[in-house]
């Protein structure tokens, strides 16, 4: 699902059953409510956001990898932004799967970053960081917050630059 719907603060099941071509009265067979399909299409989003970053990221390591990994995320948030707009305001659930494929995104990270860091306090808190410095630029652009002319491609090419440097300094 990628633009389809225009926020997924009013996900509404008309405008998913809409996007999705589904007929009201068949949605039901196949999810039982709202919460069941933003968990499903949460374990969608993540399935294959994993499998993008690992297949992108064999073979790289240090500044490589790391570089790859925020291109690869960034760009596949904007590739789906619904979904990925779902994926980061879901609240916290017991869903097993969902569990299991962030803990494997974060496994992603860690990798990445231990190539750098080998105290794993510190990985966790270089983790969260570019986390935050991923899903803050993307959030900021869906929302239309890079008005300014300042090329975007060069503004996050320096955010990763300046993380990169922070890590290879330790």
């Amino acid at each position: 699902m990628k633009k389809s719907c225009k926020s997924t603060q009013g996900l509404l099941i008309s405008t998913v059953f809409s996007a999705l071509d589904i007929k009201y009265p068949s949605l039901y067979n196949h999810f039982t409510n709202v919460d069941d399909l933003k968990i499903k299409m949460t374990v969608y989003l993540l399935t294959n956001l994993n499998a993008k970053l690992m297949q992108r990221l064999i073979g790289k390591s240090g500044e490589h990898a790391i570089r790859e990994f925020a291109y690869v995320y960034r760009d596949f948030a904007f590739e789906n932004e619904t979904a990925y707009e779902l994926f980061m305001n879901i609240q916290s659930t017991e869903d097993e799967e969902v569990k299991r494929l962030a803990k494997e995104t974060a496994g992603i990270i860690h990798q990445v970053l231990d190539f750098y860091i080998k105290d794993e306090t510190q990985v966790i808190h270089k983790s969260r960081a570019l986390r935050s410095l991923l899903h803050g630029f993307v959030s900021l652009n869906f929302l239309g917050f890079f008005q300014n002319p300042v090329n975007l491609e060069d503004s996050f090419q320096s955010m990763i630059d300046d993380f990169i440097l922070s890590v290879s300094r330790k």
